[in-house]
């Protein structure tokens, strides 16, 4: 894979008390502003795996255990983190590892973790309110989780005329959340995630971690910044890359 490889996910289990205490003290005052939440990070450094943890830990999603005294993000990492200042929720992260439909264990037909990215984006925001971003004229179904991700991919990710449509579609007070997908050897692979959000004047700005950039943003109103952002996923040798957006609400 050629942006960020994913990590394995596993169940959630949690104790009440735990999850009293990081309710406490590791939520940040940032809720509700995409940007105050993603400034801090940008510039941090690619970690295979990295994330921090809601007590502030920098960690690894497969080994809690690890620690290291910098911060250090893969894509996922770095859209947990992000958003707990972004949706003022602890995000634990056993439950952003979750496998929603129990169809990518070790033993999945489709492939170990195909649908991570779409896990993923829904753990984050589960129980919030959600829809599908797709460009004017088609039908987004009823529900991002019902969806099947198989079949529904989104929109292609080198569509200009689709994103036009698209980034005119974000509400203010919303946050949409980005899975990328592409096929490798016949097998489907949701394998990148990034944040998308608008600041008061209404320029669109992607956010997102990879290994040659590490934590970085692209303004998407912006030719040159759509060109850089279309270039970091350019097609290369798998063929058509789609995008997912999942919108949600942010705190009021």
């Amino acid at each position: 894979m050629d942006v960020t490889p994913l990590s394995p996910r596993g169940q959630f289990v949690v104790s009440g008390l735990v999850l009293a205490a990081v309710l406490a003290v590791a939520i940040p005052a940032l809720a509700g502003d995409p940007g105050a939440a993603v400034t801090p990070l940008l510039g941090v450094a690619y970690r295979d795996d990295g994330v921090d943890d809601p007590a502030g830990r920098h960690t690894l999603f497969a080994n809690q255990s690890a620690t290291f005294p910098d911060r250090g993000y893969n894509c996922s990492g770095f859209v947990v983190t992000a958003s707990r200042g972004i949706l003022g929720r602890p995000l634990p992260l056993e439950a952003m590892r979750r496998d929603r439909k129990g169809d990518s264990g070790k033993t999945a037909p489709a492939g170990e973790d195909w649908d991570f990215g779409y896990d993923l984006i829904l753990n984050v925001t589960d129980g919030l309110p959600r829809r599908v971003l797709l460009p004017a004229g088609q039908t987004a179904p009823a529900a991002p989780e019902a969806l099947d991700a198989a079949r529904f991919r989104g929109f292609p990710l080198h569509d200009a005329a689709a994103w036009a449509s698209v980034l005119g579609q974000l509400r203010p007070g919303e946050i949409a959340y980005a899975t990328l997908s592409k096929e490798i050897t016949g097998r489907l692979y949701y394998y990148h995630v990034g944040l998308l959000y608008a600041d008061a004047s209404g320029r669109a700005y992607f956010a997102h971690a990879t290994p040659g950039k590490g934590s970085h943003r692209l303004e998407l109103t912006s030719p040159a910044g759509m060109a850089a952002f279309k270039k970091e996923f350019a097609e290369k040798r798998f063929g058509e890359k789609w995008i997912l957006l999942v919108a949600a609400p942010l705190p009021r």
